[in-house]
């Protein structure tokens, strides 16, 4: 990877809706020769997907919250995923170290919304404890 390709990575971080004569432009190369250092970082692994962003308030998912999850000795980190996968309103999730076995990151609508997720982590996915922080803003670090 040369300086072109991390021009045009960081562009596409920043606007992934970019044009390649917008990306030639910042990288100092053509439209065709922009799309072809795309699809060879595509080819390479260095892009793994494109994707949006969405703006969970926008979309009426306006509570967000960040849970904490410890597992039963029962549940495996695999069947977890793959239950946790199919749960409306998870935005992320890690497998991380320490207390807990994974730290997720939601989006609800309300209230109730979060509390019917708190218990389906329990009931359904093999939770044996969470803790949970409501989101009161995001912050800017960038």
């Amino acid at each position: 990877m040369d300086d072109i390709d991390s021009a045009i990575l960081r562009e596409l971080v920043r606007n992934g809706r970019a044009s390649y004569r917008e990306l030639g432009a910042i990288a100092g190369l053509s439209a065709n020769a922009a799309a072809d250092r795309v699809r060879r970082l595509v080819q390479s692994g260095a892009i793994t997907a494109f994707t949006a962003v969405v703006d969970q308030a926008a979309a009426g998912r306006g509570l967000a919250a960040l849970i904490d999850v410890r597992l039963t000795r029962e549940q495996t980190n695999d069947g977890f995923e793959r239950d946790l996968a199919r749960l409306d309103g998870v935005v992320y999730a890690a497998h991380v170290t320490g207390a807990f076995d994974y730290h997720l990151q939601v989006a609800c609508r309300d209230t109730i919304e979060l509390d019917t997720m708190l218990r389906t982590l329990k009931r359904e996915l093999g939770a044996e404890h969470t803790e949970t922080r409501v989101v009161l803003r995001a912050a800017t670090v960038s």
